[in-house]
Parts: C-alpha cells; sequence; structure tokens
C-alpha cells in the first residue's frame, strides 16, 4: 500500500507542478509588459503560422508582415543572424537584384539561396503572398 501512495503523491507533486507552470506562463505571457514594443505600440506576435499566414488574406500590408515575421531575422538592416543576405534598405544591393525581375527573385525565394531555406522559410505563404514580399523589400529598399 505505501508504494502506491508513493506513486500517487509523486504524480499529484509533478502534475499540481506543471499545471502551475502552465498558468503562470500564461499569465506572464499574456501582460503587456512582456509582449514586444515598438514606440509604445504592441506588437502581436505568432507561433502559428499557418494561422498568422491565412489571418493575412486581403491585407494590403501582407508583404511587410510576413517580412518582419519571416524575412527580418536575416535581411532587417540590422539583422538578428548576419549571414550576409541582401539587407532591406540597401540600395546599391536591391538596385541590382531588382534587375533580375520580381519573377526570377521569387523563384529564387521559392527554392531557397545559400542559408535561406525554401519558400524563404515562410512554408505557408502563398506564390503572390512571397511575391508581395519581394515587393515590399525593393520598395523599401529602393526609395529615391
Amino acid at each position: 500500500m505505501r508504494f502506491r501512495f508513493n506513486h500517487v503523491m509523486i504524480f499529484v507533486a509533478l502534475f499540481s507542478s506543471g499545471l502551475l507552470g502552465f498558468i503562470f506562463s500564461l499569465y506572464k505571457h499574456a501582460s503587456p509588459e512582456y509582449m514586444p514594443h515598438v514606440d509604445d505600440r504592441v506588437i502581436e506576435t505568432f507561433h502559428y503560422p499557418a494561422l498568422f499566414v491565412k489571418g493575412l488574406e486581403g491585407d494590403k500590408q501582407a508583404g511587410m508582415k510576413i517580412f518582419h515575421e519571416f524575412c527580418s531575422a536575416c535581411h532587417a538592416a540590422k539583422p538578428l543572424i548576419d549571414i550576409k543576405a541582401p539587407h532591406i534598405g540597401d540600395e546599391k544591393v536591391w538596385q541590382g537584384l531588382s534587375g533580375l525581375g520580381i519573377d526570377k527573385l521569387l523563384a529564387i525565394t521559392v527554392n531557397g539561396a545559400g542559408a535561406m531555406p525554401a519558400r524563404g522559410g515562410c512554408f505557408e505563404c502563398s506564390d503572390a503572398q512571397l511575391k508581395a514580399t519581394i515587393q515590399y523589400m525593393l520598395k523599401t529598399s529602393l526609395i529615391h
């Protein structure tokens, strides 16, 4: 009897610990002070790419949003991961890339290049969404 009692107590302790940790995690991540901010605006973050991409259907800013969610780690002006990818705003580099045309740039994105995975890592993105993202990167980088 004592053997079973010990197992039950261990189970209850572990279950309670996990449940409390989960509840604490929900509380912490739902608090506005723990959410990313830019200029006092809370930035929504997603951990479900399919839902994120589906929510962009018909959104005129889809290219920008996809860039910030999937591409900016390597392509931002100051990237988190500097793998020598073309940085947004580098007019000289993007001027050369724009000469390839949108269809060629889409093909490069779809197939991946160098350290960039296929589809730029956005496997849920449609070709039209990837094209909108490329156009956003070009437009932002080629400001005259």
